[in-house]
């Protein structure tokens, strides 16, 4: 049997798309993997800010495109790239184990930055950039984009102090050793599903849905499941900055989640915390609180 990964051209994303195909060779060793990398609307246009890209799914349309025209059978994301609403004819699969949520800082010459300091510091998210203000409340934001290797670049080309870049990635593509600071999820809250890979298929292919199962990691299911219904809930994929922590103790989850408006005038944070399995209301609970505090 073959079976083609689609995926987007950047170092990380080929990265990941090749754990999963190791990930299926270990289970089905006589399985041909064939990957094919897809270039997206979001890695073609890099002079703009995500928002004036697109309003949704910048990284993966194109991907998805050839996955629903049959050229591809599997596509692999970062989950959090991913909009809330799921492309018609297309569902994902239970996630593999995901990697370490946390955000970090990589800083120039991997020198610590004080709380203090008046530092420009690269980031192209605004969840991060309003995080930031409070841990450094001298700082300065600088709005870049481009993959990790370009990011990490700009300590160096734009004479920034240090960039916030997902710990999973950096992991992932093998960069752990430029990190100088791991935040905490108290202190910088996550993307919603940062460091879970999407596994997406077409609806009506029940035969590689099955291939998959083996697949799927139960603890990084519940945390999909319930940061995905935050992410819904406040019709995920607009360009409103969001974040959500969700820790799991003894049966119960406890969330820490963020929101505000598109221009970050507005930003508001809230705990919630109750059963396992109650996890997904919960967490539609807590974004319409969020939502109703942000907008009302």
């Amino acid at each position: 049997m073959k079976i083609r990964l689609g995926t987007r051209k950047s170092n990380l994303a080929v990265v990941q798309t090749q754990l999963v195909a190791k990930m299926l060779k270990d289970h089905y060793p006589d399985l041909t993997i064939e990957i094919v990398k897809i270039s997206t609307k979001g890695d073609e246009i890099l002079h703009k800010a995500i928002k004036d890209v697109g309003s949704k799914g910048v990284f993966v349309k194109e991907i998805e495109q050839a996955l629903l025209d049959g050229k591809i059978d599997l596509a692999i994301h970062s989950m959090k790239d991913m909009p809330g609403e799921v492309t018609p004819g297309l569902c994902f699969v239970d996630p593999p184990k995901g990697e370490d949520p946390r955000d970090v800082l990589i800083t120039k010459d991997n020198k610590p930055l004080k709380k203090d300091g008046a530092y420009k510091i690269g980031t192209g998210s605004l969840r991060r950039a309003l995080q930031l203000k409070k841990l450094y409340p001298n700082c300065q934001t600088v709005p870049i984009r481009g993959n990790i290797e370009t990011r990490m670049g700009k300590i160096q080309s734009e004479n920034l102090d240090g960039v916030v870049l997902a710990y999973a990635g950096l992991i992932r593509a093998g960069y752990q050793d430029r990190v100088q600071h791991i935040f905490s999820e108290d202190d910088l809250i996550p993307a919603p599903c940062q460091g879970i890979l999407a596994l997406q298929v077409r609806e009506d292919d029940r035969e590689i849905q099955d291939l998959l199962k083996p697949l799927a990691h139960e603890k990084t299911t519940l945390r999909y499941q319930i940061q995905r219904a935050f992410q819904k809930t406040l019709n995920g994929g607009c360009q409103s900055p969001m974040g959500i922590s969700s820790r799991i103790d003894d049966q119960r989850v406890y969330l820490r989640a963020c929101f505000g408006n598109e221009d970050g005038s507005v930003f508001c944070q809230k705990d919630l915390e109750g059963p396992l399995e109650d996890g997904v209301q919960l967490a539609q609970d807590l974004a319409q609180a969020l939502k109703e505090e942000v907008y009302d």
